[in-house]
């Protein structure tokens, strides 16, 4: 599966990618969408490494009353950028979730038999759910990592989802060969823009976690646990998703099989953009399947097993290619770490 392509997210494939790309839709009410302010003056800043936008949490962007009072205790600013990388983080206070399958999550126990049934070395399940506590704030990127910032840090872009502007004027032309107009051509090949890559704010893939790890290295930065990904995204609710799916992401059903700008879709409670949808993120775990056994007494910080049988790394939150079923706050999906697929990126994690 390793430099597969676009291909390998368009059908449901092998063992690896599992649950990933499979699915139904079902979905709660979604929030209100939160647009991203633009940056005010930064300030004084208690974290080195980050310059402060906003101190204190935005009431209409912090949707879940119980978070908003958590963020506010900690004393530490809400909403920052690292300095290094221009990632707009928020902050995550501590907490404790319910992580695993949500109560009445059908689509869950399906997809368990499935892997059962055609898969059963991967010994999936959500299963079961269990209580964790995060005893530490931390901040996690606002969106994933762009193709943008990616090459700040990397110096070059590995996306397949990448245009510049060099290309719009044979597009152009192509559209009003086919009966456009000019206008309708100049509109559907894409806004031109001043640094002439016209997908930079497109989520950066054909990243394996071997390479995420080589930009965290630069970076000061790290992949969110499993735990720290789930409890960002649920942000407070229970359901499968903190939304209605065709308004929180970009998936196969809507995506037109190509990654999309990040933000565009509605935000979860905590102000978290993408979380499920446009793009699966590594996490740091190894991945195992029947992991969470080991877990049902409750946990504190859990980083996953010491280690994976299949040598699996975690990929949480479904991509442009995804079914459904694979768009969910719980849902696990696993490939090797070297795996280079245009479905996957990642969002990163600091600590104050």
């Amino acid at each position: 599966m390793i430099n597969s392509g676009r291909n390998i997210v368009l059908m449901l494939v092998g063992v690896v990618m599992g649950a990933v790309f499979i699915g139904a839709s079902q979905g709660g009410a979604a929030p209100a969408k939160s647009k991203p302010k633009p940056a005010p003056t930064a300030t004084a800043s208690p974290l080195s490494w980050a310059e402060v936008l906003e101190q204190n949490p935005d009431p209409t962007v912090v949707t879940d009353a119980d978070f908003l009072k958590r963020i506010t205790e900690t004393k530490l600013p809400w909403r920052v950028t690292d300095k290094a990388t221009g990632i707009e983080m928020l902050l995550v206070p501590p907490g404790k979730f319910v992580m695993g399958m949500s109560p009445g999550d059908t689509e869950a126990v399906e997809l368990e038999k499935l892997f059962e049934e055609k898969w059963p070395q991967l010994k999936y399940t959500e299963r079961p759910a269990h209580e964790v506590t995060i005893s530490k704030a931390f901040y996690l990127g606002r969106t994933e990592v762009t193709q943008e910032q990616w090459m700040k840090v990397m110096g070059s872009n590995p996306s397949a989802f990448q245009q510049s502007s060099e290309g719009r004027e044979s597009k152009i032309a192509k559209y009003i060969e086919e009966g456009l107009t000019k206008k309708e051509a100049q509109e559907k090949a894409g806004a031109e823009t001043p640094n002439k890559l016209l997908t930079a704010k497109n989520p950066v893939e054909q990243v394996s976690w071997d390479d995420c790890q080589k930009f965290c290295a630069k970076t000061g930065m790290k992949l969110p646990t499993e735990a720290q990904w789930e409890y960002a995204c649920r942000a407070g609710v229970r359901k499968p998703r903190y939304g209605e799916l065709e308004q929180i992401a970009w998936y196969r059903e809507n995506s037109t099989s190509t990654t999309h700008p990040v933000a565009q879709k509605a935000s979860n409670a905590l102000g978290f953009y993408d979380m499920i949808g446009n793009v699966l993120e590594w996490c740091q775990d190894w991945y195992e399947g029947g992991y969470y056994k080991s877990c049902e007494d409750g946990v504190v910080d859990p980083t996953g097993p010491a280690q994976s049988e299949l040598a699996f790394r975690l990929l949480r939150g479904g991509g442009w290619g995804s079914y459904s079923y694979g768009c969910r706050a719980s849902q696990r999906g696993n490939f090797t770490p070297g795996s280079i697929v245009d479905g996957v990126g990642f969002r990163v994690v600091r600590t104050p």
